[in-house]
């Protein structure tokens, strides 16, 4: 007699081929974990931000600045200080009771960022892309926005979240690589939102301080010429080109006039800081 191996048919001791349906299933149950207790919980993060009072940013700035050069590029950060001291002025009302400082940093990159406590960071890449103080002062502007909504706070509280569910989970090294993906959006969509609101206040301010809005849109069509060749910069910011057209359209809601920008004493940074 020929012998045939026969199947097992289905039955309660041999069960279904279906590991990987239910490995997905499983994923998709822990990405919607991970994305409740994200919003939930980054939500109450922001709330509790934003009543947090000066003195304690205060306290925690030591933590982002010590490490700070404040000696590097003197004349320029002279200059720049000048800058941020007549826009905060104007700002007076809004920000929170800082003393607001601008520190210079030798780097490539085309960015500034606000830290926590007034201290803005302005990077020596985007200095030399900069052709008028209106560009500097929009920039700077830009950053005041973001103490103004208390936006690096809230940042602060987000991230905070986020590393606290990855460590109650037991991802030490992070979110797995099928959820980093999509949390990673979700920030940069909830981070191109507090660009557009810092740039409404930055044009805003320039109106004040300055009478007119010239030079503002100039930035951006910097940022846009930057955009084509290392997109990767401006990954959490909105596209430059929305945001000339959305400035375009809030300086003729207003009125603003558009008077020539003013220009720079000299190439930045300064010659002698280099």
């Amino acid at each position: 007699m020929k012998f045939e191996p026969r199947y097992a048919e289905e039955n309660f001791n041999v069960p279904e081929q279906r590991e990987l349906r239910d490995f997905f299933r499983l994923s998709l149950y822990l990405l919607g974990i991970v994305f409740g207790l994200y919003i939930v919980l980054g939500f109450a993060a922001e709330k509790i931000a934003e009543q947090l009072p000066p003195r304690f940013e205060t306290a925690i700035a030591a933590h982002f600045t010590d490490k700070l050069d404040d000696a590097a590029f003197p004349r320029t950060r002279e200059y720049l200080q000048q800058v941020l001291d007549r826009l905060a002025k104007a700002a007076a009302p809004e920000l929170p009771a800082f003393q607001y400082k601008v520190t210079v940093q030798e780097q490539e990159e085309i960015n500034a960022i606000a830290l926590p406590a007034g201290r803005i960071v302005v990077f020596s890449g985007l200095l030399d892309k900069l052709r008028s103080e209106n560009e500097l002062a929009m920039v700077l502007a830009h950053e005041l926005g973001h103490y103004a909504h208390r936006d690096h706070l809230r940042g602060l509280g987000r991230g905070l979240v986020l590393l606290s569910i990855t460590a109650a989970l037991g991802f030490s090294d992070g979110l797995p690589g099928f959820i980093a993906p999509s949390v990673q959006t979700f920030s940069l969509k909830y981070s191109r939102e507090q660009e557009a609101a810092a740039d409404n206040f930055a044009l805003d301010l320039m109106f004040r301080a300055y009478g007119h809005a010239g030079g503002t849109l100039d930035l951006f069509a910097m940022f846009e010429k930057q955009e084509e060749k290392t997109p990767a910069l401006f990954s959490t910011h909105p596209d430059s080109r929305w945001r000339q057209k959305n400035l375009a359209g809030r300086i003729k809601k207003e009125g603003m006039p558009q008077r020539k920008a003013q220009p720079l004493p000299a190439q930045l940074p300064f010659a002698e800081d280099k």
